[in-house]
């Protein structure tokens, strides 16, 4: 996979005003022809995330790094079913009451075998974090299911896992409190993947 650099610029109500970089390759090769350049300049980020903790939370952070002119950090996973993706994300301020949003792909690990492919149901009782890539099957805890043994369902509802929820509230009550920059943490990557 290529360097994956794409940025939005959103003003206080999460109005798009801009996007760039590698936008609309990475669009492509992830099934989002619909959510090209064009298509999503002046409508809002939360129109284009299905689950409303997930949009909740991203809405948090936008909103902190804007009222406090601090700059945070995060690291999240954005896998495809044959491909584990670690990308950081930087919120910082720009003047006028708006942020300039950067993903940056760290790490790309090739998964042999691939994970079951899944899609988005808004009642399926599984669920899957959007910040750490994680899943909750009824009756167990959270798991990777990239890991040997644990197996990835075929329908998810997204969420926000109860540690990722910790992690991005310490990270905004942090810049909050006045820190340089909210740093979220880092997704560490198992040992005995095969890497891209």
């Amino acid at each position: 996979m290529k360097f994956l650099h794409c940025f939005c610029v959103v003003d206080s109500s999460l109005r798009i005003l801009w996007v760039g970089g590698d936008w609309d390759d990475f669009a492509m090769r992830n099934g989002g022809g619909a959510i090209l350049a064009n298509d999503v300049l002046a409508t809002r980020l939360t129109d284009y995330i299905s689950d409303v903790a997930t949009a909740e939370t991203v809405e948090q952070m936008v909103q902190a790094v804007i009222d406090t002119k601090g700059t945070l950090r995060m690291d999240y996973r954005c896998d495809a079913p044959q491909e584990l993706r670690r990308i950081r994300l930087t919120i910082k301020p720009m003047k006028d009451r708006r942020a300039i949003m950067v993903h940056e792909l760290r790490d790309a690990v090739q998964l042999e075998p691939p994970m079951e492919s899944w899609h988005f149901d808004p009642a399926a009782p599984e669920l899957k974090c959007s910040v750490c890539g994680m899943v909750h099957l009824p009756g167990k805890s959270w798991q990777d299911p990239t890991q040997p043994g644990n197996r990835h369902p075929q329908l998810v509802k997204y969420t926000v896992c109860p540690s990722c929820v910790t992690r991005i509230d310490a990270a905004i009550h942090g810049i909050c409190e006045g820190a340089e920059a909210g740093e979220v943490g880092e997704l560490t990557l198992k040992p005995g993947f095969n890497r891209a």
